[in-house]
C-alpha cells in the first residue's frame, strides 16, 4: 500500500508536466512569453482577443500546480531513506519544494485577474501581467535551495546501493545553478536576462520540465526497489 501511494506521487510529477504545458502553450499562449517591452495597448489586446483560452489555460495551470506537493513528498521521502530518518536535508527539500509550489499558483491566479476583467484600463492589465511574469521567475531562491538539499542528500548518502545514482546528486546542483539567472530579470527588458530572455524564461524553462521527467524516473526506480526490499 505504501508503495503505491509512493507511486501514485511519483507519476504526478508526468501529469504536472502534461497539464501545465497544454495551458501554458496551446491553451493560454504564453509560450513564448509576452515581452516585456510590450506596451499597455498591446498586452490588453493580448487578453481581450483570448480571453476565455487564457483563463482556461491558466485553470489548468494553477489545478495541477498542487500536484508539485505530491512529487515534493515523494522526493522527501526518498531523502528520509538517505539520511536513514528525517534530518535536516529532509525538512529543507520538503519546506523549499512546498513554497516553489506556491510560485506556481499565484502568478496563475495574478493573469485570471487579469483576464477577470480584460475591458479594464490597459495600463491596469499591463501592471498584473508585469507581476504575473515577475513572481513565476524571479523567486528563483526556493527552487534553488531545493536543489541544492536533493543534491547534497544524493551524494552524502551512505547506503550501499545508494538510494538514488550519484549524478543525479550532480545533476540537482547543475540545476540550481541554471536557476539563479532568474533573479537578474528586474534590471533588463530586453536580451538574455529579460523574462523572455534565454537565461531566464527558455534556459529554466527546458530545465525544469526536464527535471521533472529525469526525477520522475530515477525516484520511480527507487521506489520499486524499496517496495521489493520490504
Amino acid at each position: 500500500m505504501n508503495t503505491r501511494n509512493e507511486l501514485l506521487c511519483i507519476w504526478s510529477a508526468i501529469l504536472f508536466v502534461v497539464v501545465f504545458t497544454l495551458g501554458l502553450w496551446p491553451l493560454a499562449h504564453f509560450l513564448p512569453p509576452h515581452l516585456p517591452t510590450a506596451g499597455a495597448e498591446e498586452i490588453a489586446a493580448l487578453y481581450q482577443g483570448r480571453t476565455w483560452q487564457i483563463r482556461l489555460g491558466l485553470f489548468l495551470m494553477m489545478g495541477c500546480s498542487g500536484l508539485v506537493c505530491a512529487f515534493v513528498a515523494a522526493i522527501t521521502v526518498a531523502i528520509k531513506r538517505m539520511e536513514k530518518g528525517a534530518g535536516i536535508l529532509t525538512y529543507t527539500q520538503l519546506s523549499a519544494g512546498t513554497c516553489g509550489a506556491v510560485f506556481l499558483i499565484v502568478p496563475c491566479l495574478v493573469w485570471t485577474a487579469a483576464a477577470f476583467r480584460p475591458d479594464r484600463s490597459p495600463e491596469l492589465t499591463l501592471l498584473l501581467n508585469d507581476v504575473g511574469w515577475i513572481m513565476l521567475f524571479m523567486p528563483f531562491t526556493t527552487f534553488v535551495v531545493q536543489n541544492i538539499a536533493i543534491g547534497l542528500a544524493v551524494l552524502g548518502d551512505s547506503n550501499t546501493p545508494t538510494i538514488l545514482p550519484r549524478w543525479v546528486g550532480f545533476f540537482n546542483l547543475w540545476v540550481a545553478v541554471l536557476f539563479i539567472p532568474g533573479g537578474l530579470l528586474t534590471f533588463f527588458k530586453t536580451g538574455p536576462f529579460a523574462w523572455s530572455g534565454v537565461f531566464v524564461y527558455w534556459v529554466p524553462l527546458v530545465v525544469f520540465l526536464s527535471w521533472y521527467l529525469v526525477m520522475f524516473v530515477v525516484l520511480r526506480q527507487a521506489a520499486i526497489k524499496a517496495g521489493r526490499a520490504a
